[in-house]
């Protein structure tokens, strides 16, 4: 094509051989769009679609207005509730999972949208020990997930794994989740859509630690990073639980080399066990299997010299620690001469 004029000024026949060859690019453009998958041609908005509404939504303030309307519909000062009233208490998990508010929803006819239908499953979660996973509370629950119909991503994965969400084995079908596929606490929490600080996440993470415990004899270096990186350290256990776990990793027989020694720095520098050479920490070892203990201590012993900041590990039956001062000043503590 001629270069335009430097004044500015175009031909007509330069205007229409311009026309022509743009409408030849479209059509070769067109013609090439038609030949790729669809899903390659718009992935970043197929992507950017499905996050709109997939993250978890936070617990409403609390309000004293709807607490108060809630105790007028208990003492029968008042019939009804207002429908704002009840989202909120979607997120009250002791009102939200007792069969007077349940039946109340129930016979109301409200739809649930996404927020108070995620309040309901979250207390369900947050009440989930003992019994509570058998209850009427919960099958009335399911059946209101089941009913959800909008196109959200949250409630239409959890609608597809119910048991896994809302069953009496839930915690379990998601332990197994993670330990197969290998993933991180976080990863499997975001994935599901699920709060940390819950009883349910905390049976979660014990079925999970059990089974990968037993995979110690063939586990990954993956797999072992996951046990004492990530699903021990974690701050929600139950003290008692954590404990007697603790003492069934000590005793498996898998535990040698770096496993040991990984097992080692977790349980020395856990608040809540501590070396338990020291006096301090001797009780809190308490609930620790004793074969268990004591086949920490051998491994503890086996260590040439180990370095105190504050105290001293006396033990009167001869095999014990003694304080010495080197050349340098330093205190050090160490196998009797």
């Amino acid at each position: 094509m001629h270069q335009v004029q430097e004044s500015g000024e175009i031909s007509l026949d330069d205007l229409n051989l311009l026309i022509r060859k743009t409408g030849s690019e479209m059509r070769r453009f067109v013609k090439s769009l038609s030949a790729q998958p669809a899903d390659t041609l718009f992935q970043n908005l197929r992507t950017t679609v499905e996050k709109i509404g997939s993250s978890p939504v936070r617990r409403p303030p609390p309000l004293e207005r709807y607490m108060l309307q809630w105790s007028d519909f208990g003492s029968g000062t008042i019939k009804d509730l207002d429908r704002g009233t009840m989202r909120y208490l979607c997120w009250e998990p002791d009102i939200a999972t007792s069969n007077q508010f349940l039946a109340h929803l129930e016979s109301s006819g409200m739809e649930l949208t996404r927020r108070p239908l995620e309040g309901l499953v979250r207390s369900c979660h947050s009440k989930w020990e003992g019994s509570f996973p058998r209850s009427q509370s919960v099958e009335i629950i399911r059946k209101l997930v089941v009913r959800h119909e909008r196109p959200n991503p949250v409630i239409l994965k959890w609608k597809s794994n119910l048991d896994a969400i809302l069953g009496e084995d839930g915690p379990e079908i998601l332990a197994r989740n993670l330990v197969d596929g290998q993933k991180s606490l976080h990863v499997c929490l975001s994935e599901w859509y699920l709060e940390s600080n819950s009883p349910f996440v905390r049976k979660l993470v014990e079925a999970a630690t059990v089974r990968f415990r037993r995979q110690l004899g063939t586990a990954s270096g993956d797999v072992i990073a996951l046990l004492f990186r990530e699903l021990l350290p974690w701050p929600g256990w139950d003290l008692s639980v954590l404990k007697r776990e603790v003492g069934a990793c000590i005793l498996h027989e898998a535990v040698t080399g770096k496993i040991q020694e990984m097992l080692k720095t977790f349980v020395l520098t856990h608040k809540e066990l501590g070396d338990p050479r020291v006096p301090a920490n001797q009780i809190r070892w308490i609930e620790v299997p004793q074969r268990a203990r004591d086949r920490l201590l051998k491994w503890l012993c086996k260590e040439k010299e180990v370095f105190f900041l504050d105290h001293v590990y006396r033990e009167d039956v001869g095999w014990g620690w003694q304080r010495r001062d080197d050349s340098a000043g330093s205190v050090r503590i160490g196998y009797p001469a």
